[in-house]
């Protein structure tokens, strides 16, 4: 089989990664996530496309192929042989006049990359018309390449994964018939592999910046560079990713799946500006399914097809220009399994990202619970550690505010990206009208490599230091207190203990490091709930969620409305969307002479009509907590995060 050799002028760190010092790049075309023959492990050939193509289980697909981007003309006419196809491609191709400046350029020189790649062997393709789209795709790729340390490099910022998906791949697609392919190639694998691959993995599989970006964007393109490597060079980065990385490429199909609510929209945090699962989740899941031969991902790819086959916003289960992704990885003679296979709680990076899905079941009628806890990656990221939803049957206590009016907004300068708008502690003067109590503000937009996040301590907002499951309950312990301006705590400490059912105990341990400050937990909701006593109602969609206040002794239950902030109001553009909140409760206490608290409250989440709840506390201390629930006495003894000992029984 015939190659070409593509020096890889990477530093020494790298070489060793390799076990060998070049890429050797197939020579011949189509080479960029398919071949005309098999090459290696989950091979896709021109044939079983132009099978699919045939096929009419694929035919909607086939029909929407070229909605967007060149690529779907280019395989339309490699699969079917029409020439009209071809002439689109062509005309697309060389009338690209550039790239724009954001994750975009990345994406669409890679598309066009990939058009030239499975044009190249079509008889309307003249040499005149190869050297001109040659020559836009080595402007695309230097452009990319200018733009990513030129933007100010953030190896988990969205821009980053596009800029060397559209390089890498646009090298891979010229090599042999451009000098700087050699180059395009090894400064992208360069990137990948010294600090994209590692800030993946710190994540372990989660993306911070909303299920919105890290689908359409993070996650997306880092598999398609992958893919396109895999097919171009035969190494198999994905294989190198699960034996040797803690397969965080596999868990962000995971990712995807577990953050999906029951009522089908993705769980909400960050800037999330698209919650839907008829986009982008697809063109996730499928390559990592595909390529890793899982079950679980073939059997929800066809759930995703089945759901939004009658077309939703016009898309019928993928992105719009992603159909040919549906050719590329869905085997419609694969059943697959069911997610409901998969165990119903997971965490995800609890040193990074910290995020955790509990789940009852996977029905629509089961419990929801979200819960995060970890570093600020900044771009799209919420000032938010220690935040928690729970929905069922409906969203019962939610992130409140919204994304839209853009990041200059007053709402999202003000609350949606503050703690404030989180169900989290805050920690304020109330001798301060202006204090808000928020985490603290930060951003660093020097994380140029993995060496800089790692070396820059002020990124450390928090980290899961507990997780455990019993027989009869899930435990996780958070630290947060890094997320707190200097000189306000000495240690913030969110415990959450779940039956697995109906009771979520939360223990919030908060020592201030100046007894003049109060702290105060939030829960927003998007209902008004029904405040009495030392408890709280709030009732939706036929579930609620009653909240017993059982701990401190004088803790008070106030109600604050929606996007208010101290004495102002910061009402985003779309706010008579009862979804992005109706207000918050919160949850203080007196002043305390040594400045440690312990909140206690346990959360009944059950259908409407079901009876009310006895719960008793039997005691809290720094040093133990323990609890009369109707599933058993819960028990946790020892320093709160690191507990000695976690018992129901």
């Amino acid at each position: 089989m015939p190659y070409r050799r593509a020096l890889l002028l990477v530093c020494p760190l790298l070489l060793l990664l390799q076990t060998a010092g070049a890429a050797e790049v197939f020579d011949s075309h189509p080479r960029l996530f398919f071949r005309d023959s098999a090459w290696g492990e989950r091979s896709i050939t021109t044939a079983t496309l132009k099978e699919r193509a045939a096929d009419p289980r694929y035919r909607p697909f086939m029909d929407d192929l070229t909605r967007r981007g060149p690529q779907g003309w280019a395989l339309k006419a490699l699969v079917t042989g029409d020439s009209e196809a071809a002439r689109e491609c062509i005309r697309l191709l060389k009338e690209r006049k550039g790239y724009g400046n954001t994750t975009d350029a990345g994406l669409e020189l890679m598309w066009d990359a990939m058009a030239f790649d499975w044009l190249y062997n079509n008889p309307a393709f003249g040499e005149d018309d190869k050297q001109a789209v040659i020559a836009n795709l080595a402007r695309g790729a230097r452009r990319c390449i200018e733009m990513y340390d030129g933007q100010g490099a953030h190896i988990f910022h969205t821009r980053m994964y596009g800029y060397p998906t559209g390089a890498g791949v646009a090298g891979l697609a010229l090599a042999g018939h451009h000098p700087e392919a050699d180059e395009f190639i090894s400064w992208a694998y360069g990137k990948y592999r010294n600090d994209l691959f590692p800030a993946r993995q710190v994540q372990d599989g989660a993306v911070h910046n909303s299920m919105a970006y890290g689908r359409k964007y993070t996650m997306w393109l880092v598999g398609h560079f992958i893919a396109a490597w895999y097919t171009a060079t035969g190494e198999n980065l994905w294989r190198t990713i699960r034996e040797q990385q803690g397969d965080w490429a596999w868990r962000e199909a995971l990712f995807v799946i577990y953050g999906e609510q029951p009522d089908g929209l993705m769980v909400r945090y960050g800037d999330n500006f698209f919650r839907g699962t008829e986009r982008f989740s697809f063109r996730v899941v499928s390559e990592r399914a595909h390529y890793y031969d899982e079950p679980v991902g073939a059997g929800y790819l066809n759930y995703l097809l089945e759901r939004h086959a009658g077309g939703t916003r016009n898309r019928i289960g993928t992105e719009m220009g992603n159909e040919y992704q549906v050719l590329l990885y869905w085997d419609a003679e694969c059943e697959g399994s069911p997610r409901e296979m998969l165990p119903p709680r997971e965490l995800f990076g609890p040193r990074g990202a910290g995020m955790a899905f509990w789940r009852t079941g996977w029905d629509e009628d089961d419990t929801f619970i979200f819960f995060k806890c970890g570093d600020y990656f900044d771009n799209h990221g919420h000032f938010d550690a220690g935040h928690m939803e729970v929905f069922r049957r409906a969203p019962l206590l939610i992130e409140g505010g919204s994304y839209a009016g853009g990041t200059t907004s007053d709402h999202y300068r003000n609350y949606f990206h503050n703690s404030i708008a989180h169900n989290t502690i805050l920690i304020s003067d109330p001798d301060d009208p202006e204090d808000a109590g928020s985490q603290r503000f930060y951003s660093n937009q020097g994380m140029h490599t993995i060496g800089h996040y790692r070396d820059d301590a002020r990124r450390e907002y928090g980290n899961v230091t507990a997780y455990a499951e019993y027989d009869n309950l899930t435990y996780l312990a958070a630290d947060f207190t890094a997320a707190y301006p200097d000189g306000r705590a000495r240690r913030v400490v969110r415990e959450l203990a779940w039956d697995r059912e109906r009771f979520l105990v939360v223990i919030d341990n908060v020592a201030l490091a100046d007894r003049e400050l109060q702290p105060r937990v939030l829960w927003h909701y998007t209902v008004e709930p029904s405040v009495g006593g030392r408890s709280f109602t709030v009732a939706d969609g036929g579930a609620r969620v009653v909240g017993y206040v059982l701990a401190p002794a004088d803790a008070v239950i106030e109600t604050v409305p929606a996007f208010t902030v101290a004495d102002a109001v910061y009402p985003p553009r779309d706010a008579e969307n009862a979804s992005l909140g109706a207000g918050r409760i919160e949850v203080g206490a007196g002043r305390r002479a040594d400045g440690s608290y312990t909140f206690v409250q346990v959360l009944d989440i059950a259908d409407q009509g079901a009876p009310s709840a006895a719960v008793k506390l039997l005691g809290a201390s720094a040093g133990t907590v323990e609890i009369r629930l109707p599933s058993g006495v819960l028990t946790l003894d020892g320093k709160p995060g690191a507990r000695r000992h976690i018992e129901l029984k």
